[in-house]
C-alpha cells in the first residue's frame, strides 16, 4: 500500500487493459449472437513513480464480460483508469475524475482522490502524472458479490419468456469501501463510502451507486445527513457524448430519436434524479479540456440522516450506462430493449385483459362468462365502475372475494382501480385523504391537490390495499396518480422530515409499494416510470381525449404512437385502449359497439394491438 502522503505520481506502463479485440468487428455482434462470457474481476498492474523518485508497482483491477470494461487504480488511491468497449476498441474515458462527490452534513467530499496534474484534454496511461489528494475518501479494501433482485418475480409469469431468462440477472458487482481523510470532524470518522458496480453478462452495460454507513455499532454522538450525492463524474472520449449539453430528460418522456452519443445513461428511479452533461470544470484552467462531463446527481436533496429507524445506511440511485457504439435510432433502441428485458423482466408479462364499467355480481359475472369465450385472461374494475379497494367493510369484501373465487373458477385474473397519490389532497378531484396528510407547497406553507406519499397516507393505503388483497385475492392493480416528484415542504410527516427530503423520501416509498405488491405476484399497472421497482404497464403516448376521436382517427393515431414509443418501450411495457362503449365524449362514431356494425374497425383494432405486441384496453 502506498503511503497517502500527497504527492505526485508518474505511470509508465499501464498493463491492465483486457484485450479483448484488435478492432471493430472483432466480437460478434452481441444483439444478434449471444455472448455468454462471464463477468470476471482481473487484478493488473501500472508502474508509478512515487514522490522519492523510485518506481512502484501499483494493483489495478479490471470488471469485464468481453464487451466492456472498466479499470481501477487501487494504489495510491481509488480512481477509474479506463472505461473500454471492446466491440468498439475504443476508450470511452477522456480523463481521471472523481469515483463520486459525497456531501456529509453539508460538507463535500470528493470519493478518490486522484487528480491529473497534465491536460484534462487527453489521458495518457503511458505517461500519466497524479496527485493524491488528502482531503477526500481514501480507498480501503474491495469485494465482490452476486446481483441481487431488486423486486421477486418468477420467469414465465403471465406469458412471459421463461427460456435463456435469469432473475437476478446473472453477473458481478464490485464494490469499493473508503474511509474518510484524516482532516473529516469527527462525527464523519466513523462513515464509510462504498462504491458498487455491477457488471452482466451478454450486455455492454454498468450500473453504478452509493452506499454509506458507520463503521460501528454504535453511531457518533451527533447523527451524519447525507446531503447530496454525485454518483457518477465521467470525462468521455468523443463519440461517448451528446452533440448538445445540459440536463436529459427522462428517458420514458423523450421523442423518438437519439442524443448523438455512444454512450447512453439513465437512472433507475422515476423521479427526483438527473443525468446530464456539463461543461468539463477544468476547461479553463486546462486548454482543450472542451469535452463534456457526464454528471449524474439528485434533484434535491437526498438529506438523508443516518441511523434513524428506516435509515440505517443510505443507498443512492443506480445510474445505468449502456455502451451503444452507435446513434443508428434503431440498433439504439435494440439495446436499450434488451437492457430493460434484462433488469425490468417483469414488464414482458402481457396478459389479455378487459376494463369492466360495472362492479354488481351479476354484470361481472357475464363479463367473465364472455371473457372465457373469447380468450381474455384478466378482469379489471375500471374507474367509474364503483369498485372500492379503500374499504374494510367485510360485506363488500365477502362479495368481491366471492367474485373473485368465480373468475379465478375459469381461468380470469381480477384486478382493481385506485386513485393513490395525484388528486388526493386538498381540491382534488380524486378526493382528499385530509389535509394532514397532504403535500404541502415549499412556497405558499399551504396544502396542495395531491397527497404526500411519505405521510401516514402511506400506512393507511397500505393497510387498505394489502388488506383488500390478502381478504379476496385481487392479482391485479391499476394505481392511477402514483406520486409524481412533487415536493412536500411538511416538518410533520411520518415519513420525511421536511422540503429536503421529501422528494427522495416519497420515491423509494412508492418504489417500496410496487415491490411488495410484486412479492404477491401482483401485476402492476402505474402509468409512470417505475419498472425497475416493479411496474408492469405505463400509458404508451397516452392521450385519454384521443378516444373521443372517430374510430380511424383513433386508429391511425395510435398506430403512429407504436411506433414511435417503441423506440424506447419494449411492447409490452405500455397500453393503449379500446373504447368499447364511450370513454369522455365523441358518441357513437368514437365507440366500437355495437361490434356488428363495426366489426371492421374492431377487427383492425385487435390486429393491431395484436400484431404489434402492445395490450389495449377494451373497456366494455
Amino acid at each position: 500500500r502506498l503511503s497517502n502522503t500527497m504527492g505526485v505520481f508518474v505511470v509508465l506502463a499501464y498493463l491492465s487493459f483486457v484485450s479483448i479485440g484488435s478492432s471493430r468487428g472483432a466480437l460478434p455482434d452481441w444483439l444478434i449472437h449471444p455472448v455468454g462470457t462471464p463477468v470476471t474481476v482481473e487484478s493488473g498492474t501500472a508502474s508509478l513513480i512515487g514522490p522519492n523518485g523510485a518506481q512502484i508497482h501499483a494493483t489495478t483491477l479490471t470488471i469485464t464480460n468481453s464487451l466492456v470494461s472498466r479499470t481501477f487504480l487501487l494504489e495510491p488511491d481509488l480512481a477509474t483508469l479506463d472505461f473500454a468497449s471492446h466491440s468498439a476498441d475504443q476508450s470511452i474515458l477522456r480523463a481521471i475524475t472523481q469515483e463520486a462527490i459525497v456531501g456529509l452534513d453539508d460538507i463535500l467530499y470528493n470519493v478518490g482522490g486522484l487528480s491529473q496534474t497534465e491536460t484534462y484534454a487527453y489521458l495518457n496511461r503511458t505517461a500519466l502524472s497524479v496527485t493524491l489528494n488528502a482531503t477526500t475518501f481514501h480507498y480501503k479494501s474491495y469485494s465482490t458479490a452476486q446481483p441481487e433482485a431488486s423486486f421477486l418475480w418468477t420467469p414465465g409469469t403471465r406469458h412471459s419468456p421463461a427460456d435463456n431468462v435469469s432473475w437476478p440477472p446473472k453477473g458481478l458487482q464490485l464494490i469499493f469501501s473508503l474511509v474518510p481523510p484524516t482532516t473529516a470532524p469527527a462525527q464523519h470518522k466513523t462513515v464509510q463510502i462504498n462504491v458498487h458496480y455491477e457488471m452482466y453478462v451478454g450486455i455492454p452495460l454498468v450500473a453504478k451507486w452509493i452506499s454509506v454507513n458507520y463503521t460501528e455499532a454504535s453511531p457518533p454522538a451527533a447523527n451524519v445527513t447525507v446531503t447530496s450525492v454525485v454518483v457518477e463524474n465521467l470525462a468521455t472520449n468523443p463519440p461517448y457524448r451528446p452533440r448538445s449539453f445540459g440536463p436529459m430528460a427522462h428517458p420514458w418522456e423523450r421523442g423518438p430519436g437519439v442524443t448523438g452519443s455512444w454512450l447512453y445513461a439513465e437512472t433507475n428511479q422515476a423521479h427526483g434524479t438527473q443525468v446530464a452533461w456539463i461543461d468539463d470544470p477544468h476547461l479553463g484552467a486546462s486548454p482543450g479540456s472542451g469535452e463534456p462531463v457526464l454528471q449524474s446527481t439528485y434533484t434535491l436533496g437526498p438529506y438523508v440522516t443516518l441511523n434513524q429507524p428506516k435509515n440505517p445506511n443510505f443507498e443512492s440511485f443506480r445510474l445505468l450506462e449502456l455502451v451503444t457504439d452507435s446513434v443508428d435510432p434503431d440498433r439504439v433502441a435494440l439495446t436499450r430493449h434488451r437492457m430493460t428485458r434484462l433488469l425490468a423482466p417483469q414488464t414482458q408479462e402481457n396478459p389479455i385483459f378487459l376494463h369492466g364499467t360495472k362492479s354488481d355480481p351479476t354484470s361481472f359475472r357475464f363479463a367473465v362468462d364472455q371473457m372465457v369465450d373469447v380468450g381474455f385472461e384478466m378482469f379489471i374494475y375500471s374507474f367509474g365502475s364503483g369498485f372500492r379497494l379503500e374499504t374494510s367493510d367485510p360485506t363488500y369484501l365477502a362479495q368481491i372475494k366471492a367474485d373473485i373465487a368465480y373468475a379465478k373458477s375459469k381461468g380470469i385474473e381480477v384486478g382493481g382501480y385506485d386513485l393513490i397519490c395525484l388528486e388526493r389532497g386538498h381540491g382534488g378531484y380524486g378526493g382528499n385523504v385530509g389535509d394532514q396528510w397532504d403535500a404541502i407547497d415549499p412556497t405558499s406553507g399551504k396544502p396542495t391537490s395531491n397527497a404526500c406519499f411519505s405521510s401516514g397516507w402511506l400506512d393507511k393505503l397500505d393497510s387498505f390495499v394489502f388488506g383488500f388483497i390478502n381478504e379476496t385475492g385481487l392479482i391485479s392493480i391499476e394505481t392511477d396518480g402514483p406520486y409524481g416528484g412533487s415536493e412536500c415542504a411538511s416538518k410533520s410527516h411520518a415519513h420525511h422530515a421536511e422540503l429536503r427530503d421529501s422528494v427522495y423520501q416519497q420515491t423509494k416509498a412508492q418504489g417500496e409499494f410496487y415491490s411488495k405488491l410484486r412479492a404477491l405476484n401482483v401485476y402492476i399497472h402505474q402509468p409512470d416510470n417505475f419498472f425497475y421497482q416493479g411496474g408492469s404497464k405505463t400509458g404508451m403516448g397516452y392521450n385519454e381525449n384521443q378516444y373521443s376521436l372517430p374510430r380511424w382517427q383513433d386508429l391511425s393515431v395510435s398506430r403512429q404512437t407504436m411506433y414511435d414509443d417503441t423506440y424506447h418501450f419494449i411492447p409490452t411495457q405500455g397500453w393503449m385502449f379500446v373504447p368499447l362503449v364511450q370513454y369522455h365524449g365523441g358518441g357513437s362514431a368514437a365507440t366500437f359497439e355495437p361490434l356488428s356494425a363495426n366489426i371492421v374497425e374492431y377487427e383492425w383494432a385487435l390486429a393491431q394491438y395484436f400484431g404489434y405486441g402492445v395490450r389495449s384496453e377494451e373497456r366494455f
